[in-house]
């Protein structure tokens, strides 16, 4: 499994359950902190062509435990998003020079 080298998780799935009460399988794509806070970046796990992410926070609950929250503020959320769009072109581009 990959691993992403600043915080050392694992490629995880988790299954969230919508407001509909419907459960959805989601990669976490990153993991990554903006202004002290963690956020995880979140990507659908059963579409082929990935064209939507959700962003959650991070709450640490101790002994290795952690749980995401909704975002519900605005402007907190887009900077969060801002911020792993940011990584994922930083990811693109480092891509281009492997190739």
């Amino acid at each position: 499994m990959a691993k992403n080298t600043e915080y050392e998780f694992e490629e995880t799935m988790v299954t969230l359950t919508d407001e509909d009460g419907r459960d959805r399988d989601f990669y976490v794509d990153e993991i990554y902190e903006v202004d002290d806070q963690l956020y995880a970046a979140l990507i659908p796990g059963d579409v082929e062509n990935v064209t939507e992410y959700y962003v959650f926070r991070i709450r640490d609950l101790g002994n290795d435990d952690f749980e995401m929250e909704d975002i519900t503020d605005e402007e907190e959320y887009d900077a969060a998003a801002d911020a792993y769009e940011e990584r994922l072109d930083a990811r693109a581009w480092n891509q281009v020079f492997e190739d």
